[in-house]
């Protein structure tokens, strides 16, 4: 099966309607040591870690840590990786979170966050995405309105991008937690409903989508890692 043409279209149709783990197990199949899973360890990441530790337990999960995370989020990570046993492997920018503070500035998550992402996210994954025939990420259409239309299965450039968990809800995803008895990231109780680099992130309002915390008062919805086909590239990639 690892050989065989992919249909795209075919195989999306097949798995709108199966479970989540059916698609991770699709992709396991096919994919083999080939797949990546990177995971934040973040707000909702315990469902997408659960399955994974059941459906691809000899396969490895990355973890990028970018030197700018919360506390709260290392020691989430820390937590599941001992209760789920998880194989996690992290992977860090060549640039150490001071000396690119000392470069850069203090202040550059608020001037140039794009530069920022692409430095301290987007660079490191680069070499294991360029290995890999197949990425799983936990993407959901409910998240945010430039999320609505993802699919089952998408393609960018030579990858094939796997997100298992598309059609689950806010509901759906507190059930399956509870159900599995798997902790929430500490944060949330505070209402950080999506998690990521400390300087970039806040608090969700009443109302608010949960991805509304990420890069407040600026156009910026993407860390570069799961942008849109139609999304801008690094605006300091040259440095």
């Amino acid at each position: 099966m690892i050989g065989a043409p992919l249909d795209l279209e075919r195989e999306n149709a097949r798995l709108e309607n199966a479970t989540p783990e059916e698609r991770l197990a699709f992709a396991a199949e096919r994919f083999g040591e080939d797949l990546l899973f990177t995971s934040s360890f973040g707000a909702q990441s315990g469902v997408l870690l659960h399955m994974w530790s059941v459906v691809c337990r000899e396969l490895p999960v990355t973890f990028i840590d970018t030197g700018f995370l919360f506390d709260e989020t290392l020691l989430y990570r820390n937590e599941l990786t001992d209760r789920l046993g998880l194989d996690v492997r992290v992977v860090r920018p060549d640039v150490a979170h001071d000396a690119f503070v000392a470069s850069y500035g203090s202040e550059i998550q608020k001037t140039d966050p794009d530069f920022c992402c692409g430095v301290n996210k987007v660079a490191p994954i680069a070499p294991l995405k360029e290995a890999a025939r197949a990425w799983v990420s936990g993407l959901r259409r409910d998240q945010s309105r430039t999320r609505a239309d993802v699919a089952i299965l998408e393609t960018e450039g030579h990858l094939v991008r796997v997100h298992p968990l598309a059609t689950l809800t806010t509901f759906d995803i507190a059930a399956y937690l509870a159900q599995h008895r798997i902790p929430e990231h500490p944060m949330v109780a505070r209402r950080y409903l999506s998690i990521g680099c400390a300087p970039c992130t806040r608090a969700v309002a009443d109302g608010e989508d949960e991805r509304a915390g990420r890069w407040a008062g600026s156009t910026k919805t993407e860390c570069g890692l799961h942008a849109r086909p139609d999304a801008g590239t690094p605006s300091r990639a040259d440095r």
